[in-house]
Order: structure tokens, then sequence, then C-alpha cells
């Protein structure tokens, strides 16, 4: 009983030094380590018991460089992130529920666009936004960067350092950069299967259609 509260004061001290109250809503048990940057909370979206260790910057911009967005981060129930972990978005990037998420890995639906040979690129504007979608139970590893328009399917295991361009289907193992698909689970057979090495040569080696 006594352990309970001291954890819930906790909490509750915790959401009011970050600035909790400013986010689009903030599930009960969740919280921050500190430090933390929010940039756009308000359209900050964080479900029931999600953890964020210290050094997360979450950054949802609504204007750069003359361009205005619109956009919206959503993450799920029981989400895990280690730390200096870094989102970036001006479109739309959603998290399911307990995704565990290791050091350092970006997140990101944008890139600064670099076309103006004559203006630094900090000053030209973001690329426009492709939505990005990571599945329920997925781990994402540590310096793992996952890019605009990826969808990541549920359960699926994104080793260190990968950098994922393209879809990622559910149950799905993912090494390397460009990211290649190594292990798979086939349901019909009720079994993980590697994929042969021929198979991950192909410049879209494990996207799928009719997303």
């Amino acid at each position: 009983m006594v352990e309970d509260l001291r954890r819930r004061a906790w909490q509750a001290h915790n959401r009011w030094r970050v600035g909790a109250s400013r986010l689009g809503s903030f599930g009960e048990g969740s919280g921050f380590q500190r430090p933390v940057t929010l940039i756009g909370p308000e359209r900050i979206h964080i479900g029931r018991g999600t953890f964020f260790h210290s050094g997360a910057w979450l950054s949802v911009v609504t204007e750069h460089a003359g361009r205005t967005y619109d956009p919206r981060l959503t993450i799920g129930d029981r989400c895990v992130f280690a730390r200096d972990v870094w989102i970036s978005c001006v479109g739309e990037i959603s998290l399911g529920d307990e995704v565990m998420v290791g050091d350092r890995v970006l997140i990101t639906d944008t890139y600064h666009e670099y076309e103006d040979p004559d203006t630094s690129i900090v000053r030209q504007p973001m690329a426009p936004p492709r939505p990005v979608r990571i599945g329920d139970g997925v781990l994402l590893n540590t310096g793992c960067v996952i890019t605009a328009g990826v969808s990541i399917g549920a359960r699926s295991f994104v080793a260190a350092n990968a950098v994922v361009t393209k879809d990622v289907p559910a149950n799905t193992v993912v090494v390397g950069n460009p990211a290649r698909a190594i292990r798979s689970y086939d349901r019909e057979a009720g079994e993980w299967r590697d994929i042969p090495n021929e198979a991950l040569g192909g410049s879209t080696p494990f996207r799928t259609e009719g997303r």
C-alpha cells in the first residue's frame, strides 16, 4: 500500500516536471525520465503504462521554412523506450501496444530537403511526410533507423543499427543497411524459416503489397 502510494506520487511529480499536462493525451501510469524534449506536445498522444528513459526527443512540428504541417504522433499502451530516442514527425507516426525501443533509435516520417545548392540544409523545408506505422509487439533494437513511409508488422524484430527503408511483414527479422529480411514465421507450417540469401538482394525484398 505504502509503496503503491509512493509510486503514484513519484509518477504525478514526474508528469508535472516534464509538462505532461500539455500533451494531447497521456495515459495512466505513463511517464518520462528527465531530461526530455517535447516539441508540439499537444499533438502527441501516449497510451497507458508507457515509459521513456532519459534523453527522449519527441519533435512534432507544424511549421518549418515556410511550410505548414498537420502532424500527429500516437504511441500505444505499455511501450518501453530506452535512452536518447528521437522521433521526428511532421505528418503521421503511430506505434502500437507493447513496442520496445532501444537506445538511440530514430523514427521519422520526413527528412530535410537539400535540392537548393545555395541554401543551408537546415533552412530548407522538410520533405512531404509519408506515414510510419509500427505494429504491436515490435522490437526496435539499439541504433536502428525507421524511415519515412515504412510500415512494420506486428511482433517483428529489427536488429541493432538496421536502417529500414521498406515495409516489413509481421513476425519477420530484419538486419543491415538497408535492412534485409533473414527470417520469417510461416503460419501454415507453424515454424520459423530462414530466407535464402538469393532473396535478399532485390530492391524491395520484403515489401508488402496492398497496404
